[in-house]
């Protein structure tokens, strides 16, 4: 990407929303592009929090871990997604594990280099508390799913929001293990197949090629 979309893109990531053009381009001078290859960390939890990282092309996975190293997957990013933001205010360490799923292409910015752009533009740290608030309170409305919704719920939340058209036919985005899903909703294997062979039974979804096509709306309750 030249200067011109790449500072098109910073004006549409979730951090730099509604920033004014010219504080666009200091910021933009202060990252450094990066691809990593796939299965690569962008950090792991508890390594201090030294950059953050916009995804430009590519996937990631974000994950927490049990004392037992069961991993719990809660976000898989997409272009556009901001990792590490917060470690860069703080001081604190990383809360959790990002790790590539595909070779991805990133800007980078350093603790040192972001502060140094923010002190450059005093009108644009309100702008971006209003952002990191904001960003917030999505990943409030995350965990309040996780903990007020059944596995049921978590599975048809999920499932809706990886919808796409296909061949006329309405089906998940990306092919899915059972264990996949258990993983992204906090759940067990066996509690997962036994909802989709509920699922199948109903008519509501059918598994072709770990590919789920849904037939029908997914019922509300289970």
């Amino acid at each position: 990407m030249d200067h011109h979309l790449l500072k098109n893109f910073l004006s549409q990531s979730a951090i730099f929303q509604d920033f004014a053009d010219e504080d666009l381009d200091i910021v933009l001078n202060a990252a450094v592009k990066r691809h990593l290859p796939k299965g690569t960390f962008l950090f792991r939890e508890g390594d201090p929090g030294e950059s953050m990282y916009i995804l430009l092309e590519g996937r990631t996975r974000s994950f927490t871990s049990d004392n037992q190293g069961k991993e719990f997957v809660f976000m898989i990013g997409e272009p556009g997604d901001v990792f590490g933001e917060v470690s860069l205010i703080d001081d604190e360490p990383r809360s959790w594990s990002t790790q590539t799923e595909d070779d991805s292409s990133f800007l980078m910015f350093s603790k040192q280099d972001f502060r140094e752009a923010l002190n450059a533009l005093p009108n644009a740290k309100d702008q971006l508390i209003m952002n990191l608030a904001r960003m917030v309170r999505r990943l409030s409305l995350t965990m309040k799913n996780l903990a007020l919704l059944d596995v049921y719920g978590r599975v048809r939340a999920l499932f809706e929001g990886m919808l796409t058209e296909a061949d006329g036919q309405e089906m998940i985005s990306e092919p899915l293990t059972q264990q996949a899903i258990a993983d992204r909703v906090g759940s067990s294997r066996e509690m997962i197949a036994r909802i989709l062979k509920e699922l199948v039974f109903g008519g509501y979804i059918r598994l072709e090629n770990k590919r789920i096509i849904l037939l029908q709306k997914l019922p509300e309750r289970f």
